[in-house]
């Protein structure tokens, strides 16, 4: 048995050379320069001095980790949080008592300033360390006495002891909610930061490439994730997003859950899933395929719907560009998404023998703001409420799915479907669009072939 895996092994690695041969390199040593840094600072200052604040504070933990990093450029956050306060004198790092050399190691290129505090360290360990006070510290970012502080992290992200202390020393009143300030900030995307999300996206359509690959029934999903992780990091990914979506026959259920040890059968639909970053800056890209060995055993019921998918996802892709364009309340491309759906249902209620109303069963919005997270920090997401236009030069996720389950994880309403989806990374520049994720939408081809072209 394990000398039959070590062979597969062999022949799933030459499979993911061939990829990586044709992987166009990347420089992996470009990253965002210490102007950069600075510019994000002094506008998120003069953002919240506008409003009367006199700092504000960003928090980042392993999972919600991009606040912190685009002001202080430590992208490298791991097992302790970390925040910090923006005020006159600059960006000020606010670290746990290991976190902080962390912290240190890459603060300097956004000309920031670590402070370890007593706070934010691991709770049951002792350290010989002189930690700060956090008030000192804020005073310190402010260059004044402080009387109000803006919170540029959701309430919901950072702990409850943290804003408690902080509202303990500067009065419940006066620590104020002002996380739309610092999200349309983040929101538009400078060249620099466009540029590493698209070399993102090539790692990610690389990974995805791999994944295809080597995909076969019978493997684990978590086999089928090792190759995507070997790519990412060989191509330069120092961090990912998420943790790569492997998901096979009932866990496709699951919409976003990552890679078990669970078999992959025959006939499953199989959903993939990367979201590799570049300096800290998220690309994704999701695909749906049938684990067969060749393409001719997926079923005629499957195509069906893998084409009302796909051309959900057309719809979108069609009206998000004439949104762009034409400068348009954004709520429309969201809108075409519902509508296409809606119109659908009667075929589709005629095909499973049951009244349905498909729009229903579209899962979520169907495209998102991203960035420094791939679901970016609670702004810029496309709903039938967005009446503004897009963004001049802004990142978004188009995502596009259908599921056949209702609200719970066993609530079958389509049989023999559970989810299918398609998101591609989008660049707006301008009224033009870019995708760039450069796999095409239907990859079934790709399963198991690594010498077909990609496209």
């Amino acid at each position: 048995m394990e000398r039959d895996r070590n062979n597969q092994i062999k022949d799933e690695f030459e499979k993911i050379l061939k990829v990586l041969r044709t992987t166009e390199p990347i420089d992996k040593l470009f990253s965002i320069p210490e102007k950069e840094f600075i510019e994000r600072q002094k506008k998120t200052y003069e953002g919240i001095k506008n409003i009367g604040l006199d700092a504000g504070i960003v928090f980042s933990d392993q999972h919600y980790n991009g606040d912190v990093p685009y002001l202080g450029g430590n992208t490298n956050i791991t097992i302790e949080q970390v925040a910090g306060v923006i005020g006159e004198t600059g960006f000020h790092i606010i670290a746990g008592l290991e976190g902080g050399y962390v912290s240190e190691q890459l603060a300097k290129r956004a000309s920031a300033k670590v402070h370890k505090v007593e706070i934010l360290k691991l709770a049951d360990e002792e350290y010989p360390i002189n930690a700060e006070k956090l008030e000192n510290v804020v005073e310190e970012a402010a260059g004044r006495k402080v009387k109000k502080i803006g919170l540029l992290t959701p309430r919901e992200v950072i702990p409850y002891r943290f804003v408690k202390y902080l509202e303990d020393i500067y009065g419940t009143e006066n620590v104020i909610d002002a996380q739309q300030i610092y999200y349309r900030i983040k929101y538009e995307k400078s060249d620099n930061e466009m540029r590493l999300i698209c070399d993102a996206c090539r790692i990610a359509d690389a990974m995805i490439r791999g994944m295809l690959a080597v995909l076969k029934p019978g493997m684990l999903e978590t086999q089928v994730a090792a190759w995507g992780y070997y790519i990412g990091r060989e191509l330069g990914s120092e961090e990912f997003g998420w943790d790569i979506i492997v998901g096979a026959n009932e866990a496709n259920r699951t919409l976003i859950g990552k890679a078990l040890n669970r078999v992959i059968r025959k006939g499953d639909y199989v959903h993939l899933g990367v979201a590799p970053k570049r300096d800290g800056l998220n690309s994704c890209i999701r695909r749906s395929v049938i684990a067969v060995e060749d393409i001719s055993e997926v079923s005629e019921e499957q195509k069906y719907w893998f084409n009302l998918v796909e051309g959900a996802y057309n719809v979108g892709f069609e009206k998000y560009c004439e949104v762009a364009e034409k400068n348009l309340p954004a709520y429309l491309q969201e809108k075409a998404l519902v509508d296409y759906f809606a119109s659908k249902s009667e075929e589709v209620s005629k095909k499973i023998g049951k009244k349905i109303n498909l729009e229903k069963l579209k899962p979520y919005t169907g495209t998102h703001n991203a960035g420094y997270t791939e679901c970016q920090e609670f702004f810029g997401a496309i709903t039938l409420e967005s009446r503004q236009p897009l963004g001049n030069q802004i990142v978004t996720m188009l995502d596009v799915a259908l599921r056949g389950i209702g609200d719970m994880w066993d609530d079958v309403i389509i049989p023999g479907f559970d989810y299918i989806v398609i998101e591609n990374t989008l660049g707006k520049f301008g009224k033009k669009v870019e995708v760039f994720n450069k796999l095409p939408v239907n990859v079934q081809h790709l399963v198991g072939n690594p010498d077909l072209p990609a496209v």
